[in-house]
């Protein structure tokens, strides 16, 4: 096979472990030092990293629904919207996600209207840069 019958490489959509925040002080670390965003179905903190890669941490708390099955959908939202979103971010960037109640009952296609226009509105406020942005 010729190098010109070869497809061009794939860009992976996983949503790895390495995409995630994971440790309670990177989470603690973005609600000191980031940014808010609000929405009616959710709140997002943002706040740069140095790792070249955005990641992604979601709280649903108990206050959120008693029930861990619709806790768990409002989480899977989050995650296949910034999943399917990713690649138009700015790299470098923690994001938490924090639900509130109005999320439980939504849409996926309004979930996903309101993270774009709140991503669009980090992209101006950062320049797309977060390295330029200081704290």
């Amino acid at each position: 096979m010729t190098d010109v019958e070869r497809p061009a490489p794939r860009v992976s959509c996983r949503f790895t472990k390495q995409d995630r925040l994971l440790k309670t002080r990177d989470f603690q670390r973005v609600y000191r030092h980031g940014k808010q965003l609000h929405s009616p179905l959710f709140t997002i903190f943002v706040a740069p990293n140095r790792l070249g890669r955005t990641r992604l941490g979601v709280t649903t708390s108990r206050k959120l629904s008693k029930s861990s099955v619709v806790r768990n959908r409002c989480r899977r939202l989050l995650r296949e919207v910034f999943r399917r979103h990713r690649a138009a971010l700015p790299a470098g960037w923690d994001v938490v996600i924090n639900a509130k109640f109005q999320l439980t009952t939504a849409k996926y296609a309004l979930v996903e209207q309101e993270f774009v226009r709140l991503m669009a509105k980090l992209t101006k406020l950062s320049g797309g840069d977060p390295s330029a942005q200081t704290d």
